[in-house]
């Protein structure tokens, strides 16, 4: 091996071995930082209509409406009094974290379209 390609390789391991030291691990005994989830409003409503969060880690729960004849045009999660208009193909990010296990319910303004997280 040439020795430019061995120091390489060598500084590139040291990197990889010092990785937990510098906070560059995504060790699963942590858990994750920010729980994440894509919700697609279809001519069926919110896909998927259930998602699983849990409790206590904060959510960025990405909204993206594709259907345009719907009252659908906004997301109420009532419980956060987070209330987020839904431009048509704009994704639209909501947070929040958690704090209680159970269903948590959204719905659009007229509660005709909705759905759940799950909250372990």
């Amino acid at each position: 091996m040439k020795p430019f390609r061995r120091v390489i390789l060598s500084f590139g391991l040291a990197c990889l071995a010092a990785a937990p030291l510098v906070g560059w691990s995504n060790s699963p005994r942590r858990g994750p930082r920010v729980q994440e989830a894509t919700i697609t409003l279809t001519e069926q409503g919110y896909q998927p209509a259930t998602v699983r969060l849990r409790r206590g880690v904060p959510a960025r729960i990405t909204f993206l409406r594709r259907f345009e004849v719907t009252c659908a045009t906004e997301i109420i999660l009532e419980e956060y009094n987070i209330r987020r208009e839904l431009p048509m193909n704009q994704p639209v990010v909501v947070e929040f974290t958690p704090v209680k296990s159970g269903a948590l319910e959204y719905s659009c303004s007229m509660k005709m379209v909705g759905g759940t997280f799950r909250i372990q």
